[in-house]
């Protein structure tokens, strides 16, 4: 099973419901994922959730320690195209 970090934004200005666009993930992968907080151990990817285009949640410090960051801004993918990403290893979603 593969672990994942999960972190959303602030929600200063979502243009989507993050939330259920999230379950709609977590649904897709099944048993495949443990979602776990960034305070987590054992973990190399996370799931950035943005609400908007802005994208302003900077992950430059878990990026220059090796982390994979994959950020989401809308629902313009299906919840199985995020996780084949985060499964595969893709950089961006």
């Amino acid at each position: 099973m593969k672990r994942i970090g999960l972190k959303y934004c602030g929600g200063c200005n979502p243009s989507y419901d993050r939330v259920e666009y999230v379950r709609e993930i977590q649904e897709a992968a099944g048993g495949a994922v443990e979602w776990v907080s960034l305070g987590a151990e054992g973990f190399s990817t996370i799931l950035l959730i943005g609400g908007c285009d802005k994208q302003c949640v900077d992950m430059a410090e878990y990026e220059t320690i090796g982390y994979r960051v994959v950020r989401i801004k809308d629902t313009q993918q299906a919840p199985t195209t995020i996780l084949s990403s985060l499964l595969a290893g893709g950089e961006e979603a």
